[in-house]
């Protein structure tokens, strides 16, 4: 009985102060993108220093909103989250931009790991704006409880291209190439899920988009490869890549 009381005042302490989920999102995404990002800024093309840069914010925001909070500076919590909307827009469409140069590139040297990352990308993007909308709305009805959790499944959005990374670039002889590192990134962000979800349902208050961002992760293990592999979504993923180009 003591042991399942602790535990809930641990998920509440959690739901309270989340910077330490947010800290170690932040650090696994610097982590993950310092070999190919930050280690290489000269040389990164515009956009995906914009989207690089804004994702980056995107983590760092929280811990810096929950520093305020707990100042007791409510107004400037206020004013930063309704500036965020803007990031957020940046970070989705700067993300969907990349998106469409990775499916370019791949037109002229094809990879069906690629093809696989231009529908979890794109479905990754969309399911962020949803957390981000939810989030806002959720702290307008001063439901701090989604607002967080809302902003916890935001930030493990752009986590899984980090995690990817960190597994490639740490364990090469466990996640040879970026196909295995994908999987293995949806294993570690679904075990995670879990737990999470398992926490609040001991809890006694289980709030919706942990267990739907779980339920996507499940989706993309089932989805990637039979869609990835159809000559129609090769086709759609070729059409992204030349939209707006001159000759499309």
């Amino acid at each position: 009985m003591h042991h399942a009381t602790s535990h809930t005042r641990l998920v509440q302490q959690t739901v309270r102060h989340p910077w330490p989920i947010f800290l170690g999102a932040l650090v696994l995404s610097v982590v993950g993108f310092w070999p190919g990002f930050f280690a290489q800024l000269p040389a990164t093309p515009l956009p995906h220093h914009i989207h690089g840069w804004s994702a980056t914010a995107w983590m760092l925001l929280p811990l810096l909103q929950y520093g305020l909070i707990r100042r007791g500076r409510r107004d400037l919590h206020r004013r930063l989250g309704y500036a965020a909307v803007v990031l957020a827009a940046i970070v989705a469409t700067s993300g969907v931009y990349v998106v469409r140069m990775m499916a370019f590139s791949n037109i002229a040297s094809f990879s069906l790991a690629s093809v696989k990352f231009v529908w979890l990308d794109l479905t990754g993007i969309s399911l962020f704006c949803v957390y981000v909308s939810t989030a806002v709305t959720a702290a307008r009805r001063h439901d701090v409880r989604l607002h967080v959790t809302a902003l916890v499944a935001s930030a493990f959005i752009p986590l899984e291209a980090a995690l990817e990374r960190v597994f490639v670039n740490l364990f090469p002889w466990f996640v040879p190439n970026f196909d295995a590192a994908l999987y293995a990134s949806l294993i570690s962000l679904e075990l995670a899920c879990t737990v999470i979800v398992i926490s609040e349902w001991r809890s006694g208050r289980v709030r919706w988009p942990i267990p739907v961002l779980l339920a996507y992760y499940v989706c993309m293990h089932v989805t990637l490869t039979p869609l990835a592999t159809s000559t129609g979504f090769q086709r759609f993923s070729n059409w992204l890549g030349m939209v707006g180009r001159a000759g499309s």
